[in-house]
């Protein structure tokens, strides 16, 4: 079994904020934070830290990275528990983050700036080309930051939390920005680094994009984990499945008289006209869709001389699971603003 790098134990944290009055200029009052977190980053594990804005993503990698220190808790890097939560340096060397958000500009180069990197950590110089080589940016080493695309904006932001080779990557929203072919070659620079034992933790809003490269996910929801694990066994837990989405270029007059004489009343089918075509949407039943039941339901369309033009799984979006997992409406999920914890 592979070994948990860090360990956290009913990790409590809650922001201070300002509420200054005349005789307490300097008064602060508990704000919104996390309550009792508890996770492992394993080593070679992609974990996919999931939930709507405000949920309390930020502030948890933050705490990680001991950037801000919890109010109670207990900490553990590779199994030695730390004392008063208090980070000695030798764990701060054991992780890189990479923060959301950053703004590469100027004249410099992606070498310029991991050579001062390198230059402050008193790290030897003589291998950055082959650093900038494994997150692809080898060819855009000497190039102005200015003349960067995004995806090379994130890739050199990557490449800064990895310098020192840290043990456990945070990344915050690495996304966000990114067009699919970017997506799918970052994701493929962090299975490389996975598969090289890493433990890698990836904040995000959009539970579609982190679907194929997390082994699981942990969901966090007003400040708490509501749920972890792997993104298929929480569906079904759940019974969260797919609906079917069938496209034609008109409606379908006889939907009914098509449905029954095949056995499949049962179900719950939906058509609506979607701007110049015809959308119908079949409600997955509890169990879940068969590859057999799909098949007969695209052979009803085709006997009866209406096939569609396209023919697909709807995608789940996160609404759907806070939904099933916090029994709240989906209209309500992320709207609601948390109240205070003592």
């Amino acid at each position: 079994m592979a070994e948990a790098l860090l360990e956290l134990s009913g990790i409590k944290y809650r922001h201070k904020i300002s509420s200054p009055s005349i005789f307490k200029p300097f008064n602060k009052i508990q704000g919104l934070g996390i309550n009792n977190i508890s996770l492992n980053l394993i080593s070679g594990n992609i974990i996919g830290l999931v939930g709507p804005n405000g949920a309390g993503k930020t502030t948890l990698m933050k705490l990680l990275a001991g950037l801000l220190i919890p109010d109670d808790g207990k900490i553990k890097f590779n199994g030695k528990e730390l004392e008063n939560i208090i980070r000695p340096n030798w764990t701060k060397k054991m992780i890189g983050m990479m923060p959301e958000n950053v703004h590469w500009y100027g004249s410099s180069t992606p070498f310029k700036v991991i050579e001062r990197l390198f230059t402050i950590r008193n790290m030897k110089n003589n291998k950055i080309e082959k650093f900038l080589d494994f997150v692809g940016l080898g060819i855009k080493a000497h190039d102005s930051l200015d003349s960067l695309s995004q995806g090379m904006h994130q890739r050199l932001s990557l490449a800064c939390a990895l310098i020192g080779s840290p043990d456990i990557l945070l990344l915050d929203e690495p996304m966000n920005g990114l067009d699919p072919v970017a997506r799918e070659a970052f994701a493929g620079v962090l299975r490389n680094l996975a598969n090289q034992g890493k433990a890698i933790l990836i904040s995000s809003h959009q539970l579609a994009e982190l679907e194929r490269m997390v082994d699981s996910v942990i969901l966090m929801h007003e400040g708490e984990i509501i749920e972890e694990g792997n993104l298929e066994e929480i569906r079904s837990k759940y019974g969260i499945h797919n609906d079917l989405i069938l496209k034609f270029p008109n409606e379908i007059k006889n939907l009914n008289e098509i449905f029954s004489k095949n056995k499949f009343e049962h179900l719950k089918i939906k058509q609506y006209e979607d701007g110049d075509t015809f959308t119908i949407k079949i409600k997955s039943p509890n169990e879940g869709w068969d590859i057999k039941t799909k098949q007969e339901i695209l052979e009803c369309f085709m006997l009866n001389k209406t096939i569609p033009f396209d023919f697909r799984s709807q995608k789940i979006e996160l609404v759907e699971i806070l939904s099933a997992v916090t029994g709240l409406d989906v209209d309500k999920v992320g709207m609601s603003l948390r109240e205070k914890k003592e």
